[in-house]
């Protein structure tokens, strides 16, 4: 019988936990990377979302927003309501734990930079949370 819940586990204190990416030293515990709870985990996986591409996660490929392909494109209405189309359809998929209430885009068009600005409402707690991220073209 197949497993078809795809709801997040909590621990027993009822919180969301993550590794941290950067795997700092915890320092509560020897020999041990740094855990990220509640909203910085679930921060921390909407900007994984958001910086990863499409095939870039093993067995996964339509995971991630797909950002980085709309870098060479000029950010006008139609540009920003594909980007924005995007990262709601990838959010829904794969971070069932927020809803999307704002998505703000601000080009710098002379360093080839897009900033982005969610406003997310974490569904457990009902709480509003601001994230920020931006893509870049390098050479």
């Amino acid at each position: 019988m197949a497993i078809t819940d795809t709801s997040y586990i909590v621990n027993a204190r009822g919180e969301y936990s993550d590794l941290e990416f950067a795997f700092t030293a915890n320092p509560n515990i020897e020999l041990d990377v740094a855990v990220l709870t509640n909203n910085l985990a679930i921060r921390q996986s909407v900007l994984n979302i958001l910086r990863t591409n499409h095939g870039e996660k093993p067995f996964d490929p339509e995971f991630g927003a797909n950002l980085r392909s709309y870098l060479f494109e000029n950010l006008d209405d139609i540009t920003a309501a594909n980007m924005a189309s995007d990262i709601e359809n990838a959010i829904k998929r794969d971070e069932p734990r927020v809803e999307i209430i704002n998505i703000r885009f601000k080009a710098k068009p002379d360093h080839n930079e897009v900033y982005i600005t969610l406003t997310i409402k974490i569904l457990s707690t009902q709480q509003l949370l601001d994230i920020e991220s931006s893509i870049e073209r390098l050479r």
